[in-house]
């Protein structure tokens, strides 16, 4: 099966390198057309969120060199691949089918059963069949691998009371001030989808008050909080004036900038005071070295690590029953797979059959001196067309019925058929 992925994610890459490999949505569809051109691809996905790159391809043959994928990623952001090669994995055929219905379950993220990635691949999966780079086999694969997730997230438990980015940036919060935030104030930079949570889960924690802001100020933000109290917002350039009264600053944008320098930390706060600041975005929002300024704490996605699961068991339980789920449709995905490569020899004996039919059914109308032209058309209408229903019946049903074994075994018979005719 030639279908390969090549990649980094917060398991092999730490975030310094990660961030390096994050590309906005231009620099995907820049990446998605250069690697169009690469002799072999035929189709290709790129998925990039801030835990994750990877890039899947359907190529031409099963000797595909991910290495050229690698190259044109890092030459994009302007790296040196010998730098980052380490920290690439390459998987290719059931692995990489099998990885991608993970990647889509959750089964893959920093936090297990978390439901951001779903969406996440479904919209990398359009951007690709925007630029017309993902057609049948991809285009298959995102939707079996968009089911599967679904039908995990139905019959299993991981998605239910999940833990999130936001959940687990509010509980570090709660750790480190021991569960006392009554009287703390927090400032939250950003809010998407993980601000919002972490804003929510710090609400539910007993937050005494909370600065926000958001650099495009989107409707949405005040339309949510705007009834809630202890919530203020900022002007994205005033987000300094609130940082010497934050004990807690979270930070998640997509800005290609620092949302927050160490110069002007420096400048806007005054005396010691002990702080928590959170990175939650990738590439980071914060200068690492804010770290080195007294009485802050300072955390980024690689420290969020889920040590900590009161539900171990019943996790891994649930981890077992979504892989059994997974493995099902890999399982149809591969019978599919092998079967549109069938196709061609489907054809022949399509071609086979309907020489003999037209044949036979020539030289039986042929002796019908009394039926008109049109009669003749009729009963060669007919008789065809109940043919090929009768024929696809049995081609056909043997990929619902048969297993990938009985199926190669099935089309082999055919094959040799065909073949002996030719002799």
């Amino acid at each position: 099966m030639n279908i390969f992925i090549t990649g980094v994610n917060y398991r092999t890459t730490p975030i310094q390198y990660r961030e390096n490999l994050s590309f906005s949505r231009d620099e995907q569809q820049k990446i998605l057309t250069r690697l169009k051109e690469i002799p072999g691809v035929l189709e290709c996905v790129l998925l990039s969120t801030c835990n994750r790159s990877e890039v899947y391809i359907y190529a031409d043959n099963c000797d595909f060199n991910g290495e050229t994928v690698e190259k044109l990623l890092c030459e994009v952001k302007g790296l040196l691949l010998y730098e980052y090669k380490k920290f690439f994995y390459f998987y290719s055929s059931i692995k990489a089918v099998k990885h991608l219905f993970q990647v889509a379950s959750g089964l893959e993220s920093q936090v297990l059963g978390e439901d951001q990635i779903l969406g996440q691949v479904k919209d990398a999966h359009r951007l690709s069949m925007e630029l017309k780079a993902s057609a049948g086999v991809l285009n298959t694969l995102f939707r079996d691998a968009v089911t599967a997730a679904k039908k995990v997230k139905t019959y299993t438990d991981l998605s239910k009371n999940s833990l999130s980015v936001g959940s687990l940036a509010a509980k570090l919060v709660e750790q480190t001030l021991h569960g006392k935030l009554q009287d703390k104030k927090a400032l939250i930079i950003g809010m998407g989808k993980i601000g919002s949570l972490a804003l929510k889960n710090l609400i539910a924690l007993g937050i005494g008050k909370v600065y926000v802001t958001n650099r495009t100020h989107g409707k949405y933000v005040k339309s949510e909080f705007s009834a809630r109290q202890g919530i203020e917002f900022v002007p994205y350039q005033d987000r300094y004036s609130v940082l010497n009264e934050a004990d807690i600053v979270i930070s998640s944008t997509s800005s290609p900038h620092y949302t927050i320098t160490r110069d002007m930390v420096e400048k806007s706060v005054a005396g010691f005071k002990e702080r928590i600041f959170i990175d939650l975005a990738v590439p980071r929002d914060m200068d690492v070295s804010v770290s080195e300024i007294p009485g802050i704490k300072y955390f980024n996605m690689d420290d969020l690590k889920i040590t900590i699961d009161e539900n171990v068991d019943k996790r891994l339980l649930e981890v077992t029953k979504a892989n059994e789920i997974i493995d099902a449709y890999v399982l149809e995905y591969e019978k599919w797979f092998k079967f549109k490569g069938y196709l061609p020899l489907i054809n022949e004996l399509q071609k086979y059959v309907e020489e003999i039919l037209n044949g036979k059914i020539t030289e039986t109308l042929s002796k019908l001196e009394c039926a008109s032209e049109s009669d003749k058309e009729m009963v060669r209408s007919s008789i065809s067309g109940s043919v090929k229903k009768i024929l696809n019946k049995f081609i056909f049903s043997i990929r619902d019925v048969g297993s990938k074994e009985e199926i190669e075994a099935y089309f082999k018979c055919l094959n040799d058929i065909l073949t002996s005719r030719k002799l």
